[in-house]
């Protein structure tokens, strides 16, 4: 297995998850450690299935998907980040709702989309010429992804500090351009 090249397919496709989690921490009233760890690790182990799973799908699957994981990311991380735009017209004393269980999940799999999709060339694109190589890469991707998206967490609660008004409408900016990057950029 190349290092190098596990280690730089995993750094980008946690670079999503992210700037996801950073959203999250920009929504955190206050920093619950048991929040971040769950949002990284749910981030981290669906990007670690997913490329399981699209590598397990192969090339039917790389036929099954093209082009529409983008699409569904897109609306995804587009709904949500409306959802968040939306909250920020409420008042400042209104509370600003945290991160729900199901917000997560969809989070996760929208995130992790780009994951199922690269997995079904990922032997190629890591050298894995073994089905444990390709779980090792499988984990990197995961285990990445959730220390990023731990830090994420904790970066959008500093920033967070700023207001509720512009924390969230910044949030929901990022992850419509996410969602709008996904579309265009695949």
């Amino acid at each position: 297995m190349d290092i190098i090249s596990a280690l730089a397919v995993s750094v980008s496709l946690a670079a999503d998850a992210m700037a996801v989690s950073v959203c999250c921490g920009l929504k955190s009233r206050k920093v619950y450690h048991k929040t971040a760890f769950l949002t990284a690790a749910l981030f981290g182990l669906f990007q670690c299935l997913m490329s399981v799973l699209g590598w397990s799908i192969g090339k039917v699957g790389a036929g099954l998907l093209n082009g529409k994981e983008n699409v569904v990311s897109f609306l995804i991380l587009l709904l949500l980040g409306i959802k968040m735009l939306l909250e920020a017209r409420k008042e400042p004393t209104a509370p600003l709702a945290a991160v729900g269980l199901r917000e997560l999940l969809l989070f996760a799999i929208a995130t992790s989309m780009d994951a199922l999709a690269l997995g079904t060339v990922l032997p190629t694109a890591v050298h894995a010429e073994t089905p444990l190589l390709l779980l090792l890469a499988a984990l990197m991707i995961g285990g990445i992804t959730f220390l990023l998206s731990y830090g994420g967490f904790y970066i959008g609660y500093r920033f967070r500090r700023i207001s509720h008004r512009p924390a969230t409408i910044i949030g929901g900016v990022i992850l419509i351009l996410l969602g709008c990057k996904i579309l265009i950029m695949g």
